[in-house]
């Protein structure tokens, strides 16, 4: 997967042109050294882990590789029940140094932490969340535990269960508890812009990713149908 990068010195005297494209992702989403012009820059992007897991996983699905994507788009799902927690978490003003000492118990272990999500989110709203299903369960243990193989087909479907469980919550978290979204979000470009430190010059970006979460899904929501098509991937084998 490549991801792009916006060079502000070139971006400036070319009138907003100035995207190159990194074959390496950082897991910290900070990117160093010189554009292929020249110049020195820090840059930091300000996607989601849940977002960019989800990214490389269609990623997976156009080059063929269906077990990648099927396990890219559960850590997708799971970095999300963790972004999500957290956005209750600050609804509830629960501190940070607190909550990162409960995540120690729960971050090791994947139930644990559908577990969290499953009782903070209907503690929160009265109602259980939309979650994957039996088989859909099952294809992710196959695949991730038992070494499947999953066809085009079963990694598609399997992607877009995960679609509906991500936005559905999405949907809520937006609707409900933007203010507290925004602060998660905030807070996670906090932490990137620590790493930075002083250097100069730096800057961030938004990169454009399906689960953006900077989004609006409440009135422009996409089928996954739609992002496949948009994205050039085939539905079919």
């Amino acid at each position: 997967m490549r991801v792009s990068l916006i060079c502000p010195t070139c971006a400036q005297a070319a009138g907003g042109v100035g995207t190159w494209f990194v074959d390496t992702i950082r897991e910290d989403g900070l990117y160093t050294g010189k554009c292929p012009n020249g110049h020195d820059l820090l840059l930091a992007t300000q996607t989601l882990p849940h977002e960019m897991l989800f990214e490389i996983a269609l990623n997976a699905i156009t080059d063929g590789y269906n077990r990648e994507a099927v396990s890219s788009f559960a850590a997708s799902m799971e970095r999300f029940f963790e972004f999500a927690i957290r956005v209750i978490a600050n609804k509830h003003a629960v501190p940070a140094d607190a909550l990162a000492d409960m995540w120690k118990i729960v971050a090791k272990q994947s139930e644990r932490q559908l577990g969290a999500y499953v009782l903070l989110y209907g503690i929160e709203f009265a109602k259980s969340p939309h979650l994957l299903s039996n088989k859909m369960t099952e294809l992710r243990n196959d695949v991730v535990h038992k070494g499947k193989l999953p066809s085009r087909k079963e990694a598609l479907g399997f992607g877009s269960a995960v679609y509906e469980v991500i936005q559905e919550s999405v949907r809520q978290l937006r609707t409900t508890h933007l203010d507290q979204v925004n602060g998660c979000l905030g807070e996670h470009v906090a932490r990137i812009a620590e790493k930075m430190g002083a250097v100069y010059p730096r800057t961030f970006q938004v990169t454009s990713t399906v689960l953006n979460i900077i989004d609006d899904v409440s009135s422009g929501y996409k089928p996954f149908s739609q992002v496949l098509l948009e994205r050039g991937i085939s539905s079919t084998a």
